[in-house]
């Protein structure tokens, strides 16, 4: 949906399914916005599927005998890769996070912080949408 340019991003009916699929269909984007129940319930599915992908993957590697390099190379590489992308969603999730919070993405930062950091972090996850002059318009 768009306004103005601006993008809201929001399911009508936030869920895991609903809210890991926007987790899937904007994993490179971050300027929109992502409302609270969506951050948190396409983080929960995020983290489910990346988890049962990585463990398949892990247990295929563990699996494979010592001298065969070449296939658990490979396989390694896809969990490298699969780790990747959950990072890389849930990074730019909080972005548009912090977006709906009337926030710059740059405050993402503060993750850096050790234990800190972090807690700010999440703290500011759980915060409420401010629509009041936001920059991400959001459409009525």
């Amino acid at each position: 949906m768009q306004i103005n340019g601006s993008v809201w991003n929001e399911s009508f009916r936030p869920g895991i399914i609903s809210s890991t699929r926007l987790y899937f269909q904007d994993l490179f984007v971050g300027a929109k916005r992502m409302s609270r129940k969506d951050f948190w319930w396409g983080f929960f599915g995020m983290t489910i599927v990346a988890f049962v992908i990585t463990s398949l993957l892990a247990l295929a590697i563990t699996k494979m005998p010592v001298d065969d390099f070449y296939w658990s190379s490979i396989l390694g590489v896809a969990l490298a890769i699969t780790l990747g992308y959950y990072w890389i969603s849930v990074f730019t999730a909080m972005i548009r996070r912090l977006h709906d919070i009337k926030l710059r993405g740059w405050w993402v930062l503060l993750s850096i912080i050790p234990f800190i950091g972090e807690i700010a972090v999440i703290v500011l996850m759980c915060l409420p949408q401010r629509d009041f002059g936001n920059r991400w318009a959001k459409q009525l």
